[in-house]
């Protein structure tokens, strides 16, 4: 990766690689545009398909979803989320650029819990309309603004050129909330994405949850929802080292702590959900 100085400020070089996260699904041509519009700005372009089927509207999956995934892409990768129920309002579309990223998508708050894991350095209102394809469409802001805003910056555009300048703590908040709250022998987190098989991720890392409290592999925890429900279970590395329909609280591969029942589906069992807090609480 190399670095350049611009008004005595690092700024790092676009890697070429655009990922795109969308709730499009792949029965309309949707994702297809949105490439083909890329590649006519910056035809050298490498882009990666990481998720078209988010729920519709489903904001908080989205921001999980780039937030667990954003850092295996090479340093300078600029991705690419629209999941914009808000497209044609007032709501803003953006440009983030972190320490090592680039983030473009709408002002909804689904960019934000990614962005401010790698740190943000700069906020761009995507309002020039030199940068827009003509005419911008009320309702396609995915092909008009954010597609192009992409293209621009992989080509090496300065995201400065893109529009005017927006305060970090203006922009709107994520709707789900990264919670890891410690004492010695427990954890207090909250369920914030359900997978295909039924376990549950909690939104705290390896690291926050082995830090600082007493938890550690093969220990027995009893998992306590807000509604008075309780659920023994054991912290192991993987859900495979445990017997068949028994509860497993283990390391999941996208980086964070998750719940589920080996050959199971922990959330038809339970009724966990996203969105639910749970507290882990260790009890031998």
């Amino acid at each position: 990766m190399s670095y350049g100085l611009r008004g005595g400020r690092v700024v790092r070089k676009p890697s070429g690689y655009i990922t795109i996260t969308t709730d499009y699904g792949l029965k309309d041509p949707y994702v297809g545009i949105l490439k083909g519009v890329i590649k006519s700005i910056a035809p050298s372009a490498h882009i990666i398909d990481l998720v078209h089927e988010v729920e519709p509207f489903d904001i908080a999956g989205a921001s999980y979803i780039i937030a667990s995934s954003y850092k295996e892409f090479p340093e300078g990768t600029i991705h690419l989320v629209i999941v914009d129920p808000g497209v044609g309002s007032s709501r803003r579309p953006i440009a983030i650029v972190t320490r090592r990223y680039y983030f473009v998508g709408p002002d909804n708050g689904v960019l934000i819990p990614a962005a401010e894991r790698d740190g943000i350095e700069m906020v761009i209102n995507l309002d020039n309309p030199e940068y827009h394809r003509k005419p911008v469409a009320h309702t396609f802001h995915g092909r008009d603004i954010f597609a192009p805003a992409a293209a621009y910056i992989a080509s090496g555009v300065s995201p400065e050129k893109l529009g005017t300048p927006v305060k970090p703590e203006e922009l709107v908040r994520p709707p789900i909330e990264f919670i890891c709250v410690k004492s010695r022998r427990s954890v207090r987190t909250k369920i914030i994405h359900i997978d295909r098989f039924g376990n549950a991720v909690t939104s705290c890392t390896h690291e926050e949850f082995e830090t600082g409290a007493e938890i550690n592999i093969g220990a027995r925890v009893m998992i306590r929802a807000r509604h008075g429900e309780s659920y023994k279970a054991i912290y192991k590395e993987s859900f495979s080292l445990v017997r068949p329909g028994e509860m497993v609280v283990y390391r999941g591969s996208l980086g964070y702590i998750e719940i589920g029942i080996y050959m199971g589906s922990l959330s038809r069992s339970t009724g966990l959900k996203r969105g639910d807090e749970i507290l882990i609480e260790v009890i031998e």
